[in-house]
């Protein structure tokens, strides 16, 4: 069992001084995430290609999310870093899947599906097997931002967390055939956790310049909940019906199915998808944060499986978030064996 808490990094302040106190703490795991992505440069590209590629990206973020910019220049000085490596380790957009190897399943549950009638977010992350020993937990406060929780691997780039103002984001990776240079979508995850309404998260996910596009899943504190299911130049917003959803790693709604990338390696996905929407049916009115635990370690399918493992993309961390009540339980390794350790925090403040 993984019964040793993912460590927490703890930064407030302006953007480029969070920037700092991140890169000071994560610098040997920094390190370790660059020193991998130098050694795995995408096909028939150098090292030194894909950073001169980047700064399209550069370019775009810089007008964008200026501030974030900024926290980014803030991690690599802490860090001892070259900044352009900080950043291209953000445009997962430049190796097209080909370093990044993901996956990812999410629940959700909310009203008459959930015991309590709260609303209940529960994601595995997939990544390679040693993207475990580099993952960190931000609990961040940037300016005037709400604070916010979220899991990294490396303490840059984030995959799922919640903030103070009871917005939650986890999701999955989509491939799709229309990537371009832009806002890489990693920067727009960042910007999703700083959001201080749904609205706000919202417009986030569908900032006209990205990149391409997480399966963002968006929640707030009254029980909305969507699939932001995205692309580079699409996006269809999936409501959530009959109080529970799920989504895996491919296209479900029928406008996006056009910008699968290759629509014949996506069968994990379908069976991830189906067996998450299928174990939420069949525990309808009787979810809860525990249960969530247990589906969350689900083995039908195995190798690739809810919880994966034995493949060369394995399940890394788990979350389970209670939105209303600023709650989350976080566990690494395999669903099936960690110890899950509970973190809070406390409500935003609005202005």
């Amino acid at each position: 069992m993984s019964n040793h808490p993912i460590p927490v990094i703890v930064a407030s302040g302006t953007y480029h001084e969070v920037g700092l106190q991140i890169g000071s703490q994560c610098k040997t795991q920094i390190q370790n995430m660059l020193s991998h992505l130098r050694t795995s440069p995408p096909p028939n590209k150098t090292w030194e290609q894909t950073i001169a590629q980047s700064k399209i990206f550069l370019a775009h973020s810089r007008a964008i999310y200026p501030h974030y910019i900024d926290e980014l220049e803030g991690i690599a000085k802490g860090a001892d870093v070259s900044f352009d490596e900080i950043f291209v380790s953000m445009c997962e957009e430049l190796w097209e899947g080909g370093a990044w190897i993901k996956g990812c399943t999410d629940m959700a549950a909310r009203g008459r599906a959930t015991l309590d009638g709260t609303t209940l977010i529960a994601h595995t992350n997939d990544l390679s097997e040693n993207a475990e020993d580099d993952l960190v937990i931000l609990k961040i406060q940037a300016d005037a931002e709400p604070e916010f929780i979220g899991i990294s691997s490396g303490g840059v780039g984030i995959s799922a967390g919640f903030n103070a103002a009871k917005i939650s984001l986890t999701g999955n990776q989509l491939d799709s055939n229309d990537v371009r240079p832009g806002v890489p979508r990693l920067l727009v995850v960042r910007a999703i956790l700083g959001s201080r309404h749904l609205s706000e998260a919202m417009d986030q996910c569908l900032l006209p310049q990205r990149a391409s596009s997480y399966n963002n899943v968006i929640a707030n504190g009254t029980g909305e909940v969507y699939c932001m299911e995205g692309s580079a130049t699409d996006l269809e917003a999936i409501y959530i019906e009959g109080d529970v959803m799920a989504h895996a790693n491919h296209y479900v709604s029928a406008p996006m199915r056009r910008f699968e990338l290759n629509r014949a390696d996506i069968s994990n996905s379908i069976i991830r998808h189906n067996r998450a929407e299928y174990l939420l049916k069949e525990n309808y009115g009787k979810i809860t944060p525990d249960l969530l635990k247990t589906l969350l370690a689900d083995h039908a399918g195995y190798p690739t499986s809810i919880c994966k493992h034995g493949v060369t993309s394995v399940t890394v961390f788990s979350i389970v978030i209670q939105v209303e009540q600023l709650r989350a339980w976080i566990g690494r390794g395999f669903a099936c064996e960690t110890e899950y350790f509970e973190h809070q925090l406390e409500p935003y403040q609005l202005a």
